[in-house]
């Protein structure tokens, strides 16, 4: 089965540049993993987040650098970013032709703003979810945003340099993740349905109105 997998990762203040090496270190290495097993299959995507607007570094199946951009941790706003801008055929999506939508979320602390709700948006569009919490991370967070069963797709480490020892188990969350999730789908574009027509939503610098 092929699979569209994103990587949406906090890159906030706190986490520090040293910390946020051992991040790209553990991407690259849960990506080369599951490549391994799913071969051309699988495609890739990494979007990065703070309070401001997110860095994509590239639809599935690209691969391209980035500046760390520091903030303050918006998760809410980075799976909202996610939903609208890369779930999407035009970004390369490939859900209509029945590929199965993974993504990881890889948070640090206590988000600035909700997560429950955009977090049902990709439920409801059959998106499976993987939420990893490190240090200060939040459990309740953790199981607002990951996909049931939460024993294999809520995973928490007390530091980055641990990242890598869940990478095995990972990559089992992550094949059973492209199993169950169903392909296909239609992601909201437009409004989100929390919000009011007309009404404004705001995250610090970023504002959208509908």
């Amino acid at each position: 089965m092929e699979a569209d997998l994103y990587f949406l990762v906090d890159s906030s203040w706190s986490i520090g540049e040293e910390n946020f090496g051992n991040v790209r270190q553990f991407v690259c290495s849960l990506t080369q993993s599951v490549h391994q097993v799913g071969g051309e299959r699988f495609k890739f995507a990494l979007v990065t987040y703070t309070q401001q607007l997110p860095n994509n570094t590239g639809s599935p199946g690209t691969r391209q650098g980035h500046a760390v951009p520091w903030g303050g941790t918006r998760t809410g706003f980075g799976q909202d970013y996610l939903i609208r801008t890369q779930l999407t055929s035009a970004s390369g999506s490939r859900a209509a032709d029945g590929a199965s939508k993974v993504v990881v979320v890889l948070t640090e602390g206590l988000s600035q703003d909700y997560v429950a709700e955009p977090a049902q948006v990709l439920r409801l569009a059959g998106v499976e979810v993987l939420a990893v919490g490190v240090q200060d991370s939040v459990d309740s967070e953790l199981r607002e945003m990951g996909s049931q069963p939460h024993n294999t797709h809520i995973f928490s480490v007390d530091t980055f340099m641990t990242l890598r020892n869940i990478i095995q188990d990972l990559v089992v969350g992550l094949c059973d993740a492209v199993t169950c999730s169903g392909g296909g789908g239609v992601l909201w574009q437009t409004r989100p349905p929390w919000l009011e027509e007309g009404q404004v939503m705001k995250w610090d610098q970023c504002h959208y109105h509908y």
